[in-house]
């Protein structure tokens, strides 16, 4: 009796385990994961390993809101700036580590670094500090910096700036006309129409050679700055970059916002910084649409020209 209870056992068992070995090895394993699921997060994985390596982070000042807030956009390191993006557990370990209150920041105005600042709210220190309407928004965080600053990295160290020798007055002033007189032109702005725009001059240093980089925007106040359906033969906004050259300074990158029969959203200089540290700064800009605040384009100056190396166009709700 005791010999044919064995007998059977031994019969059930191979009848149970014989399917098994028909579906061969991979069979085994998918049986396996079914009755023992992994907990594995394979997105907190990835997470946690790129937050332990504690990456410099690039942030973007956000108007949109009463209070401004700081958002992060990128990362940044030897091949430049990278989009960041993380899970929504990713994000909350990502508020603890650089956004709450105390958090070291460098704000950087026309890429020049200014004393550090310090977060002074995350994300979700408390009550959410904003609600929206998606499951995984990307944080924000408070913090005090200089009106003026558009762009902050993570940390108290800044950036390395690239060298460059002044530019007096008289020179910027004759840069400044010879855009007035020779290059809007060009674009279909008059100088008489020149006249009523609102005009910004920036000399940064890049390292595209060895004088500043001269940024000159020119913004017609009387058209908002969202009035992008109606197309005209002259454009309301104008960018110009000039960098210097053996015969003095030259147009490198410009930006006109009526272009090639396309009407395109106006943008503004936001600094410039060397994000992957090769020596020479990248130039920043964003668009001037308040529904759009975290657009960021940047240039890399390449030959003699500025050529877009990075682009980020996207809000909040990822």
């Amino acid at each position: 009796m005791t010999f044919s209870i064995r007998s059977r056992s031994r019969r059930l068992h191979v009848a149970c385990w014989l399917p098994l070995l028909l579906m061969g090895v991979g069979g085994c394993e998918r049986v396996k994961a079914a009755l023992n699921p992994s907990q594995t997060d394979a997105s907190w994985q990835a997470d946690s390993t790129f937050l332990a390596s504690n990456p410099t982070v690039l942030f973007r000042v956000d108007r949109s809101s009463r209070v401004p807030r700081i958002v992060p956009i990128a990362t940044i390191g030897p091949s430049g700036p990278r989009p960041l993006a993380l899970s929504s557990r990713g994000w909350r370990a990502f508020d603890i580590s650089y956004l709450q209150g105390g958090a070291s920041l460098t704000p950087y105005r026309d890429g020049e670094p200014l004393p550090t600042a310090h977060a002074t709210r995350g994300m979700w220190e408390g009550p959410p500090l904003d609600t929206l309407p998606c499951p995984s928004p990307l944080p924000a965080a408070l913090a005090t910096f200089d009106a003026r600053v558009e762009l902050l990295t993570s940390g108290a160290t800044p950036l390395r700036r690239p060298a460059s020798a002044g530019i007096g007055d008289a020179e910027l002033q004759s840069v400044v006309s010879n855009v007035n007189l020779l290059v809007a032109p060009t674009t279909g702005l008059s100088l008489s129409r020149l006249a009523r725009y609102r005009r910004s001059v920036h000399a940064v240093a890049t390292g595209a050679s060895a004088r500043p980089t001269i940024v000159v925007t020119y913004d017609n106040p009387d058209i908002a700055v969202d009035s992008m359906g109606r197309f005209t033969d002259q454009p309301h906004h104008l960018t110009v970059v000039l960098d210097k050259g053996v015969y003095g300074y030259k147009p490198s990158l410009m930006y006109a916002d009526v272009a090639d029969n396309r009407v395109q959203p106006r943008r503004k200089f936001l600094g410039a910084l060397d994000a992957d540290g090769d020596g020479k700064a990248e130039l920043y800009f964003g668009v001037q649409l308040p529904q759009f605040p975290l657009v960021t384009y940047s240039y890399r100056f390449e030959g003699d020209a500025w050529l877009e190396a990075f682009k980020y166009e996207r809000g909040r709700c990822q």
